[in-house]
């Protein structure tokens, strides 16, 4: 891990100042017998021009980490201890104490490995570590035929924000709006700084229906209060599922040409791309069995309000890959646990949305509703605690999804308000 590390970031030019920089005198040879970098410590200390290929023929000799000794640079022939780490196709020379030193080296490259994946303005992750996670979650949607899609998002009028109140305020504006975005996230989903004022997320085992909710959430996190100085903010989103049999340059076009068109129709919106994958397997499936139990959707489950059948939508999602784990021989506990905590998570998230809306629609029954929703809630993360603790008997789970969640709550008590919340 350690060589393969090095040997990437010899190629990034911020990584070479910091080696420049480093109070270890550090130089970094190929096999073959050029020298890559010799920073500033070691050109004051050694004779770089000993470092010859012939010297480092007989470098390259050694598989493991090992001392040797160098002429030092006053040229009086005196040898110098150096500490070499091979590092695949190249060499590291470290002068001084060489397991302090690479202590020292180590402990400076797990720090720039952080700052690597971070964007340094916002905290959220990178550009560079979005395409490897891209990468990460097209190949798992496509082994297990699961969902996957991808928000992109764009600050409205940004430039007139940095023209009016000037950059070191347009900054804070983008630390404030991804503190806003990450609190709306649902612990399933990442956020990316893709560059400028635009960012990605992505979310997986989420069709584009329960994205363009995601996505609704984080329009509505950004625009809910006034930012300071600038006062309110918008956003614009855009939405693509992921094709299996297309690219994923394709994926990234519609769902930045989902954003252009919220743009164009007056901003401040969520556009959905209408492309789905040709062929979607049912929620929780996997590439070797549908699940044994499995809660099915239909169109009579439907309030008419758009959010909270989405929301209703997306909870059946997750329902459903905790069945699928929980009733898989293969699965990990980890896994069933992580789907557990999702699920509860989003019923938390979607019972707080749909009481804003029942308040909003002036529902005569909202108290009682409310009582309902801390109910049930408890009971689901008591459930998330006995997961969390050891072996939970799959009936139990079923009990409470089937049973609890969907049948006595949202294809009962929620009806309660379906005429009302059509019409509000």
């Amino acid at each position: 891990m350690f060589a393969m590390t090095v040997s990437t970031w010899l190629e990034d030019h911020s990584t070479i100042d910091t080696l420049m920089d480093l109070p270890l005198p550090i130089a970094v040879v190929h096999r073959s017998g050029s020298v890559d970098l010799v920073n500033r410590r070691f050109s004051s200390e050694m004779d770089a021009e000993a470092l010859t290929p012939e010297v480092i023929a007989k470098l390259s000799a050694r598989d493991v980490p090992s001392n040797v000794s160098l002429p030092n640079a006053n040229g009086d022939g005196e040898a110098v201890a150096a500490f070499v780490v091979p590092l695949g196709d190249r060499l590291m020379l470290i002068l001084e104490n060489g397991d302090r030193a690479v202590q020292m080296l180590e402990e400076r490259l797990r720090e720039m490995e952080r700052l690597s994946t971070k964007d340094r303005l916002t905290n959220a992750w990178n550009r560079t570590h979005l395409e490897r996670m891209v990468e990460s979650e097209t190949a798992r949607a496509a082994r297990y035929r699961e969902s996957l899609s991808q928000i992109l998002l764009d600050v409205d009028h940004f430039k007139r924000i940095n023209d009016g109140f000037g950059h070191a305020v347009g900054d804070l504006v983008l630390k404030e709006l991804v503190s806003r975005v990450q609190d709306a996230l649902r612990l399933t989903d990442s956020l990316y700084r893709w560059g400028g004022e635009e960012f990605v997320v992505l979310a997986p085992e989420t069709d584009a229906d329960g994205a363009a909710v995601v996505a609704e959430r984080l329009r509505e996190a950004v625009a809910a209060e006034p930012f300071p100085v600038v006062g309110t903010v918008t956003v614009s989103l855009g939405v693509a599922e992921y094709l299996p049999e297309a690219s994923r340059e394709d994926w990234f076009d519609r769902c930045d040409r989902a954003m252009y068109r919220a743009k164009s129709g007056g901003r401040d919106r969520v556009v959905v791309d209408p492309l789905r994958p040709e062929s979607r397997p049912a929620a929780g499936s996997t590439p070797r069995t549908r699940p044994l139990v499995e809660l099915a959707w239909d169109s009579d489950f439907a309030s008419g309000h758009p959010v909270i059948d989405g929301e209703h939508r997306r909870l059946f999602d997750l329902a459903n890959r905790v069945l699928a784990e929980a009733l898989a021989s293969h699965s990990e506990p980890d896994r069933l646990a992580s789907a557990v905590s999702a699920l509860v998570t989003e019923v938390e998230r979607h019972f707080r949305h749909e009481e804003q809306i029942l308040e909003q629609c002036a529902f005569p029954g909202l108290q009682g509703h409310r009582n309902a929703h801390r109910a049930l809630l408890r009971r689901a993360r008591e459930v998330e605690a006995a997961v969390r603790s050891g072996p939970v008997a799959v009936a139990t789970l079923v009990e409470f999804l089937a049973q609890d969640l969907v049948l006595r709550h949202m294809l009962t008590a929620d009806r309660q308000f379906f005429g009302l919340v059509r019409n509000c």
